[in-house]
């Protein structure tokens, strides 16, 4: 199968996980307004209003964090299971959905495991920005933007981007390993993966490319649609202009007329950005690099100083590890 093909026949998951992103934000805003309502309607005083709507914040966001971020995951696992399926055998059965559920919920407790450690992977990619950044203070000092400083960002980018499909790549090697544990297949797939960097490499370049024009025009449009939005509302930009007015830069110079209004878009235009391009473009960059990662991964067998260099690296790895060696071989 192609990957266009492969990415096409997989998407369905992307368009649920942001329809229930999307429902999630909505009802983080809905619900507490209108316990706000209901309360001001039965004749009780603003306080009351005020804590109705708090806690009815509290346990929407609780339920957003729950059922929302959880049931996110499940269908990123699912989305992985049938991009990997697609990539290492060639082929996906008609209906693409319910398979992928199938395959989650034949695995849960696999899939649930690895939920759980999923940050160790995160912390591997965090662990080395911050080495960088400790070895550009330790060259500049406290100037931030010497040399050693800006060449340690470029290089923690290029890391970010080499490792961002980290954690995708490690759970399809959960799915194509039903064999062993996911503690077992996490750590053989991160050590797959870090063994194989420069094969990943190649996928770098495309991904900061394919992220940069996407930015460029999809991030691009949100923010013109919102400039020319929001800066039709009159209250809006009366307060904003004042917010500029009192305003300062750090040499004492006042802040351009206008910049709280570009700030603004800018930051929705960001936000809106971030969850398309997460459901409609990561997805097929990720195919592109879960075909790398299979076909470096089958052509190698981990090694052990991967091992001991990643525990070096992180604690979180270290004790994933270790159980993973104090488990029982599981069966399929």
């Amino acid at each position: 199968m192609t990957n266009s093909e492969i990415y096409r026949r997989t998407l369905r998951f992307s368009i649920m996980r942001l329809v229930r992103n999307i429902v999630g934000v909505v009802a983080l805003v809905a619900v507490p307004l209108a316990a706000f309502v209901a309360v001001g309607m039965a004749g009780l005083d603003e306080g009351i209003q005020a804590a109705a709507a708090g806690l009815a914040f509290l346990v929407v966001l609780i339920a957003f964090a729950v059922i929302v971020h959880f049931g996110g995951y499940l269908l990123i696992a699912g989305q992985v299971a049938m991009i990997t399926k697609g990539v290492a055998e060639g082929s996906l059965p008609d209906d693409v959905y319910a398979e992928g559920k199938r395959a989650v919920k034949r695995n849960f407790a696999r899939a649930a495991a690895f939920y759980g450690i999923w940050n160790i992977t995160k912390a591997i990619t965090n662990e080395i920005s911050s080495g960088m950044n400790a070895l550009a203070r330790a060259a500049d000092g406290e100037n931030t933007t010497g040399p050693a400083s800006i060449i340690a960002g470029i290089v923690s980018a290029v890391v970010g981007v080499v490792l961002e499909h980290l954690n995708y790549c490690s759970l399809g090697w959960v799915f194509l390993h039903e064999g062993q544990s996911a503690f077992k297949s996490t750590c053989d797939g991160a050590v797959i993966y870090f063994q194989n960097w420069k094969t990943l490499m190649k996928n770098a370049g495309k991904v900061i490319l394919v992220t940069l024009i996407s930015l460029a025009i999809i991030g691009g449009a949100f923010f013109g649609v919102a400039y020319l939005l929001l800066g039709g509302i009159e209250p809006l930009t009366s307060v904003l202009s004042e917010i500029d007015a009192a305003a300062t830069l750090e040499d004492g110079t006042a802040v351009p007329a206008g910049t709280s209004l570009i700030v603004l878009c800018g930051i929705i235009a960001l936000v809106l950005w971030s969850g398309v391009h997460g459901a409609f473009i990561k997805p097929y960059l990720l195919v592109s690099v879960m075909r790398r990662y299979i076909e470096a991964g089958r052509g190698s067998t981990p090694q052990v100083d991967v091992y001991e260099k990643l525990s070096g690296m992180s604690k979180g790895f270290k004790k994933a590890l270790g159980k993973a060696q104090g488990e029982a071989p599981a069966t399929a």
